[in-house]
């Protein structure tokens, strides 16, 4: 990651700003694929700032949102100030070992925080973006003195060698379990191109809040959907990833770098088919299943994407009908 020391010109500001876009982006990927990949109730330990026991797989979870709502501020401000959000993404490794994935994730924690607090800004130059890197930075610190806990909890109890859940080799044969992947890599796809749509959006509250929504809804299906995985004897994929003869996995792309349209008229039309062809691999899969638990939780992702799709249809409808509408 590239540090940014001086900013004086908007130019320096906005590319600050992007960096660390490009970081919060890649890293609200590499939390939630760590955190779905940990063991669900089992790893507890003592928060500093919450001062609570906590489930060391919530709070990761937690934290790989906290990252997404940085990036959602960076971006905005970014395109406010005239710039372009870059989307692009960093290396994504998940290891076997669940204390592996904490040290990686704390060591990004203070690289990032390096980011922010070491960055120079011109006296009286963009006051409130170095008011907001500072503020975004202490959020970093709190992850970090987290992230600590965590691993000190595991060490104090004998847990360091605790691993992530495994995919069952018999799995690569089971078409539910492969579709249920492929639906997976589409609720995550989809969750953050809506958060890029938001961030393009943001002029204007009405059609950046109904896109914000539509990403939440696909964050809570990945969510829900990672369950069922460990269900099945299986868990999450990183897209893209060789694993090593240690078992670690590395992916230099874990997701798209770009995503389609770039205004409404543009970008309003990708949504409509990608939510057709997720309601088609949810409908398909629902044929697989046996009545239960299961199903009827695939059920409600997929009435999901139904109200996605027809919220997505009249969105368009009515921004093809009025003039001027960019």
């Amino acid at each position: 990651m590239e540090n940014i020391k001086t900013i004086k010109s908007k130019e320096d500001a906005i590319k600050l700003l992007n960096v660390a876009l490009e970081h919060e982006w890649a890293v609200s990927f590499e939390y939630l694929f760590h955190a779905y990949s940990f063991p669900k109730g089992k790893l507890y330990y003592p928060d500093p700032i919450l001062k609570r026991h906590q489930d060391v797989r919530a709070q990761t979870i937690q934290i790989g949102i906290d990252e997404m709502y940085h990036s959602l501020q960076l971006g905005t401000i970014i395109k406010q100030m005239g710039g372009t959000p870059s989307f692009k993404t960093d290396e994504v490794i998940r290891y076997p070992r669940v204390i592996d994935n904490l040290e990686r994730d704390k060591k990004t924690e203070d690289l990032v925080t390096d980011l922010y607090q070491s960055a120079e800004f011109e006296e009286g130059a963009f006051p409130k973006i170095h008011n907001m890197v500072l503020n975004i930075s202490y959020d970093e610190v709190r992850h970090s003195d987290q992230f600590v806990a965590m691993m000190d909890a595991m060490k104090a109890e004998g847990a360091e060698d605790a691993h992530c859940h495994q995919s069952d080799p018999a799995n690569a044969q089971k078409e539910e379990v492969q579709l249920l992947h492929a639906i997976m890599r589409a609720e995550n796809e989809l969750m953050h191109r809506y958060l890029k749509y938001v961030i393009l959006f943001s002029e204007h509250q009405d059609l950046s809040q109904r896109l914000f929504k539509n990403a939440i809804d696909h964050m809570k299906n990945w969510d829900k959907n990672g369950g069922i995985l460990i269900k099945m004897g299986d868990v999450i994929q990183i897209e893209n990833a060789e694993k090593n003869a240690d078992g670690v996995e590395r992916s230099v792309s874990p997701m798209p770098a770009a995503y389609p349209g770039e205004d409404r008229l543009s970008a309003l039309p990708t949504l409509i088919p990608a939510e057709e062809e997720l309601i088609a691999q949810y409908e398909k899969l629902l044929s697989l299943v046996t009545d239960g638990e299961i199903k009827e939780q695939l059920e409600k992702h997929a009435g999901l994407a139904r109200e996605h799709l027809f919220t997505q249809k009249w969105l368009l409808k009515n921004a093809q009908i009025i003039k001027g509408l960019s």
